[in-house]
């Protein structure tokens, strides 16, 4: 119960990386786990570290900063996701793609709402309101068929059909059938 690092911040959140987003005047940076300030508040918003790299947003714009501060990929994007796999998702006049850790386009914007994280070598998509799975290279391989669907774990991706929940594997075989009113990742 002993305070580590006394409260002098108007926000913080969870260490990442080892370090936790603050915030001071509107302002965001970060600190290390002794409440140094290792990257002083100067973005408009931040994000957690994954991969070494973390979110930033300048006047409305995203790109990513290292554990150091340098802007190693310029905010010029609508919206980011944090990186997995070595990929993060990026939105450009409301479509989204991926880009690589170097901010090179990897799968060009053209998914319309929403994309998922890479998790397993694949990630969710939605294209004409219906759910499926892109490979790394922008390859659907598993057709939007579905009504909903969740990131792999563990093999398996949870699913749903008529507003029921199932799971199938990275082929996109059901191996548990759309029997469950609600159901979670397999950890």
């Amino acid at each position: 119960g002993a305070i580590v690092i006394r409260p002098q911040f108007d926000f913080a959140r969870s260490f990442s990386e080892g370090l936790a987003e603050v915030s001071i005047d509107g302002k965001s940076g970060f600190i290390d786990s002794k409440g140094a300030v290792v990257i002083r508040p100067q973005f408009d918003l931040v994000g957690l570290f994954s991969g070494g790299l973390a979110e930033v947003s300048i006047d409305d714009k995203h790109g990513f900063i290292d554990s150091k501060g340098a802007i190693v990929i310029r905010p010029q994007f609508d919206l980011v996701g944090s990186f997995s796999e070595g990929l993060a998702k990026v939105e450009v006049g409301g479509k989204w793609g991926f880009i690589d850790s170097k901010g090179a386009i990897v799968i060009r914007p053209q998914f319309d709402f929403y994309v998922g994280s890479f998790s397993e070598g694949l990630a969710e998509v939605r294209i004409d309101g219906k759910y499926g799975f892109i490979d790394s290279k922008g390859a659907v391989v598993i057709r939007p068929q579905f009504g909903s669907v969740g990131s792999f774990s563990g093999g398996l991706a949870e699913v749903s059909i008529d507003g029921k929940y199932g799971f199938i594997d990275s082929k996109g075989a059901v191996v548990i059938r759309p029997q469950f009113d609600l159901v979670d990742r397999f950890n």
